[in-house]
């Protein structure tokens, strides 16, 4: 096992992608801690998981509140005798997806703009303030936050996700430098559009068109699954990736490598145009 005696922290993972990067984690395994904000269902991921054999425990918790952040990291250390991992993953999806209040800037509420940096980016600068102290206990650590490809090619609407993302990235990179030499690393996976098969999701994929549209943008002949961030979170979190810090890796089947512009080698495209 990959993850053996290692000991994590996922926030953010009562549903979705979280939830499959615990369970990835655990399976390799990890003693994985994981927080969100409603007990019930956190208590019901937990059951789900410790019925396969996974050693993980919820903590209820909101990362935009500071005492609470504080409190998972000390009931992580608490219950499994240190932290090892650190996985920044809570969003404030609840206010930021589509066709909700993250609209246009001119349109856009102060408040939603404040609190969407305060769960995604503050929240990760709680995390990782209070998780580096065990890390330089056990001298080495690793910090992986979850990033999205929107974070670094525009899309239209959701300004204070894309950037909240973004100040993410610059926090990666600025943990990356300042914690190398205590032998902490910190990295990013960059999410491209991953079909969660929650119910937002599957109500855009039933529109014809918007499904249409997003598989023309990406190259790979299918649509991202969760379990393919929780396999980039591993390698980040396993020895594997012990000399890299500082990277954001696109899992985004290759997304956001492509520029949106006509296929200009498609001959049936060009003889429209002629």
């Amino acid at each position: 096992m990959r993850l053996k005696g290692k000991v994590a922290l996922v926030t953010g993972a009562t549903q979705g992608i979280g939830t499959v990067i615990v369970e990835r984690l655990a399976e390799e395994g990890a003693r994985v801690t994981f927080t969100g904000r409603r007990a019930e269902v956190g208590a019901s991921v937990q059951a789900a998981l410790r019925a396969k054999g996974h050693d993980v425990t919820f903590i209820q918790g909101d990362v935009s509140i500071e005492e609470q952040v504080k409190s998972a990291v000390a009931q992580t250390a608490q219950t499994y005798g240190g932290l090892d991992i650190l996985v920044n993953n809570a969003a404030a999806t609840d206010i930021a997806g589509a066709g909700r209040e993250d609209t246009h800037v001119a349109e856009l509420e102060t408040a939603i703009w404040e609190q969407t940096f305060r769960v995604a980016a503050t929240g990760s600068f709680w995390m990782t303030k209070y998780a580096i102290p065990h890390m330089r206990k056990a001298r080495s650590g690793s910090i992986i936050n979850i990033t999205a490809a929107s974070s670094t090619r525009a899309i239209t609407g959701r300004p204070s996700y894309q950037a909240s993302k973004g100040a993410v990235n610059a926090l990666t990179r600025q943990v990356a430098i300042d914690y190398a030499p205590e032998s902490i690393r910190c990295n990013a996976v960059v999410v491209g559009f991953i079909n969660t098969g929650e119910a937002d999701m599957q109500q855009l994929l039933s529109n014809p068109a918007f499904s249409a549209e997003i598989r023309r943008t990406i190259p790979m002949p299918r649509l991202g699954d969760p379990r393919d961030i929780a396999n980039a979170v591993l390698f980040y979190a396993s020895d594997e990736s012990a000399y890299v810090t500082g990277t954001m890796l696109a899992v985004d089947g290759g997304m956001t490598n492509r520029l949106g512009i006509p296929d200009t080698s498609s001959k049936a495209l060009m003889q429209k145009a002629e």
